[in-house]
């Protein structure tokens, strides 16, 4: 996608992973980030909450494990954004 927002991460054993960010969606006032594996083929977006620093100076990603949340914060995507990412993201019900 043009304008694309790259992040870098890394995982428990620091190997730098990028994504990009698709999203930030508030759900049950907490922020998550959905976000896509830079170059990813097979369309599969991962969410992350957004866990701000005390300062502002600094967000930290940490992958959601709770499957309940996964699936809100992917359907309040989907219904947004199913459209415009149509062919970049498999969209699935």
């Amino acid at each position: 996608m043009a304008n694309s927002v790259i992040l870098e991460l890394f995982d428990d054993d620091r190997n730098s992973i990028k994504y990009e960010l698709l999203d930030i969606v508030n759900y049950e006032e907490i922020e998550y980030a959905v976000m896509m594996k830079q170059y990813a083929v097979d369309g599969e977006v991962e969410i992350f909450q957004l866990k701000h620093t005390e300062d502002k100076s600094a967000t930290l990603y940490k992958p959601v494990k709770n499957d309940y949340i996964i699936m809100q914060v992917y359907e309040m995507f989907k219904e947004k954004y199913q459209n415009d990412y149509k062919g970049h993201i498999k969209f699935e019900d």
